[in-house]
């Protein structure tokens, strides 16, 4: 079938002139919206994965003279505890740092955020192994810490806070550490002397960086403690297995991983 000359476009300066157009107003669209992605970090070279962002090292807060710890420290919490292993005996220290780790889901707190609480071995200051040590009413507070104190830890952006609940596989003595964005009761906890028989002494004392102590949880007073025996696998690597267990008041305390001590960053 023959087309008329009247429905073909004629070939013209005119013809050139509104291509052109339209090619031009597509690539400043194209390149409006690079810069727009771009000043917003949306471009994918900009984005980086959730591992790499909470791997990122930041500042700890700068110990005083008085070496004293205090309210409202950016700290990392240290594992310090010297254990002999199950099977041969063999004394090791145990080094790990608390972090938060993977999403998790305890079924005891609808519509809270959840993340598992554990014992990274990458002794450093990142966005999951740096904390806000913080009183229980959520105060703002530069007074010293003293043993015996209720205290709460949460990351740095105050939305997520340690936490000790009930386990729906582990035996009664024992219960599960996790961070969630529901403080409750169960997210406080007690900062101790480790020596039992001196308890009572130190009690009301001034609490100094780098001192070791317990992390007794409050409504429970089960201990804050490294699983030995069991590692956990995650993006950032394998893991120590965190756990509230043990009594406060048995000797046989001073056995199990429960030693820890708060870290800030020196002055000196």
């Amino acid at each position: 079938m023959m087309h008329s000359r009247a429905n073909i476009r004629p070939y013209n300066a005119q013809v050139l002139v509104g291509n052109w157009y339209e090619d031009r107003v597509m690539e400043e669209e194209v390149l409006t919206d690079f810069l727009e992605k771009r000043s917003t970090g949306q471009l994918s070279s900009q984005k980086m994965s959730e591992v790499e962002r909470m791997s990122q090292t930041i500042p700890l807060s700068i110990s005083a003279g008085d070496g004293l710890l205090r309210f409202g420290h950016q700290l990392m919490l240290i594992h310090t505890s010297v254990y002999s292993a199950q099977n041969t005996g063999e004394k090791s220290q145990l080094s790990c740092c608390l972090a938060t780790g993977i999403p998790h889901s305890s079924g005891l707190q609808d519509g809270a955020t959840e993340v598992t609480a554990t014992g990274t071995t990458s002794i450093r200051p990142t966005l999951r192994s740096a904390f806000i040590l913080g009183k229980p009413n959520l105060s703002v507070s530069s007074d010293s810490v003293k043993y015996g104190d209720e205290i709460i830890l949460s990351d740095t952006n105050g939305e997520l806070f340690l936490t000790c609940v009930k386990s729906s596989t582990r035996a009664g003595r024992t219960c599960d550490v996790i961070f969630t964005s529901n403080k409750t009761r169960n997210s406080v906890w007690i900062v101790m002397h480790p020596n039992i028989n001196a308890r009572l002494e130190f009690d009301g004392s001034d609490v100094k960086i780098d001192d070791k102590i317990v992390l007794a949880h409050a409504p429970t007073n089960k201990c804050l403690s490294v699983n030995v025996e069991h590692f956990n696998r995650s993006p950032y690597g394998r893991e120590h297995e965190l756990l509230c267990e043990l009594s406060t008041g048995s000797f046989a305390t001073y056995k199990a991983p429960i030693l820890w001590k708060f870290q800030t960053q020196s002055a000196y």
